[in-house]
């Protein structure tokens, strides 16, 4: 097919806006998610690479999130420069219908809501892999060795360090107080020294301390007849080196098969796996309580040790019996209640639990497709109302797009939490927000097709004008 000089020009003015906002919008949702972990990110004394990595992946998984935005965005943009420059008129009146001048873009448009449907089920399930297990390895690191002047430091296993004054080179320390508790004997081992240097190994594993001028005594418990003697070692030094194990401080990665179970990181066709595993093990609780029932609990409820298991009624069945085996028959009837009650709650239980998680990946699975039919259904809402608003550029559109795609986002996250609560059917908890805003659309693109002057203010305030006319001519 041959691109046509009006189609270059309108996808042109059309993807400069999109790429933008698009950027603009993943920007926002990345720093969102940022702050809210602020805390989990400062003091760790985590390397460039490691920020590096987990702001990529962290970016880059608000991509879907942002498409709908930035499609609602630059479509009011672009048509409502189009509109405002006339240059949307002059191409109606050259004959071409508002289908076909935005036929170009509704391509691409479709073009990118195969490609968010892609990137959701492939891409984002790898990214949200890689940006959840670093951000649990991150959470679970230990800060970073901070020494501060007068305070005793207890975040090392084992050791209690107190500074008295430090360098402003940050590694120069006087007044050093050391207690040693790494032998698991109580505080045995104190340190003290009138000034030092503070390093680190060449593979960050120990923090060096370099001591000097003081005196290490040592309270010696090896064997029990020490215990009355109590005897003590003092040692007075220049220059003694202390080595501490700060392993445990650096980042350790956690195999990511442990986070391969959530919905996120799985396409629609292993969700639909999971799905079905999860209705075999509903079924399989079922079978198990019809089983238990008849093989246990209603097969006891007639047995006494006198009488035989016969196919009887109840009343035949009791009135057979004496004194000691009907008392018997009662109780063990009791048991068999409670037991079988205990049972079936438990099993409720478990199939509660087992439909929650079944509701969750129902729910990932819509969402996986949903969000690429809202780019076609907000690119009908962005540009019909573009050309009807007829303002470009960044300050009325922004406000529209804004508002339209808050209203969008909120109904989507009220009606997700109603379908988590099994008020809706996944199927229309994520689908009613796009069925909400297709009609809107449709009415839009037909206002604008036939030159609706719904939004245009000009003939608002003519209106009003004739209106006060009229109210004085009567006056």
């Amino acid at each position: 097919m041959r691109i046509k000089t009006l189609h270059t020009f309108l996808l042109k003015a059309y993807l400069p806006s999109f790429f933008l906002t698009l950027f603009i919008g993943v920007f926002v949702f990345f720093l969102i998610h940022i702050f809210t972990y602020l805390d989990d990110l400062i003091g760790k004394g985590l390397g460039f690479w490691v920020l590096c990595q987990f702001f990529s992946y962290s970016f880059l998984t608000f991509i879907p999130a942002a498409l709908p935005l930035a499609v609602l965005l630059s479509s009011i943009m672009t048509f409502g420069s189009l509109a405002e420059n006339y240059e949307l008129a002059a191409m109606k009146s050259a004959g071409l219908s508002l289908f076909r001048i935005i036929r170009p873009i509704f391509a691409f448009i479709v073009f990118l809501a195969v490609f968010t449907f892609y990137f959701n089920n492939y891409v984002l399930s790898y990214l949200t892999l890689k940006s959840a297990s670093l951000l649990y390895d991150i959470r679970e690191s230990k800060p970073t060795v901070n020494l501060k002047e007068g305070t005793f430091y207890s975040q090392l296993n084992g050791y209690n360090i107190r500074v008295g004054k430090k360098g402003k080179d940050g590694h120069s320390l006087q007044h050093i107080i050391i207690y040693d508790h790494s032998s698991g004997m109580g505080n045995n081992i104190q340190m003290y020294a009138d000034s030092g240097y503070m390093g680190t190994s060449a593979d960050t594993s120990y923090l060096e301390l370099k001591l000097k001028h003081g005196t290490r005594y040592e309270d010696i418990l090896q064997e029990e007849r020490q215990k009355r003697t109590r005897p003590l070692m003092q040692l007075i030094y220049d220059e003694l080196d202390v080595n501490i194990d700060v392993s445990d401080f650096k980042m350790k990665r956690t195999d990511e098969e442990l986070f391969k179970g959530h919905h996120e990181m799985m396409n629609i066709w292993q969700i639909d796996h999971e799905i079905d595993s999860f209705n075999l093990k509903i079924n399989d609780k079922y079978k198990n309580i019809d089983r238990q029932f008849k093989t246990y609990f209603l097969a006891r409820t007639f047995h006494t040790a006198s009488l035989p298991v016969k196919p009887i009624t109840v009343s035949a069945f009791y009135n057979k019996l004496n004194h000691n085996d009907f008392r018997r028959s009662v109780e063990n009837a009791q048991n068999l209640v409670r037991s079988s009650s205990s049972f079936i709650d438990s099993m409720n239980d478990e199939v509660n639990s087992q439909n929650i998680q079944k509701l969750e990946y129902s729910i990932g699975w819509h969402k996986k497709i949903s969000i690429s039919f809202a780019c076609i259904v907000l690119f009908f809402v962005g540009a019909p109302l573009g050309a009807i608003i007829r303002k470009g550029g960044m300050g009325l559109p922004v406000v529209v797009a804004v508002i339209f795609f808050l209203l969008y986002y909120v109904v989507s996250i009220i009606f997700e939490r109603l379908a988590t609560e099994e008020v809706y059917t996944p199927f229309f908890g994520m689908w009613f927000p796009l069925l909400m805003f297709l009609p809107f659309g449709i009415f839009l693109t037909y206002m604008a097709a036939t030159d609706s002057a719904m939004f245009d203010m000009s003939t608002y305030k003519a209106g009003f004008k004739n209106l006060v006319a009229i109210f004085r001519k009567k006056k």
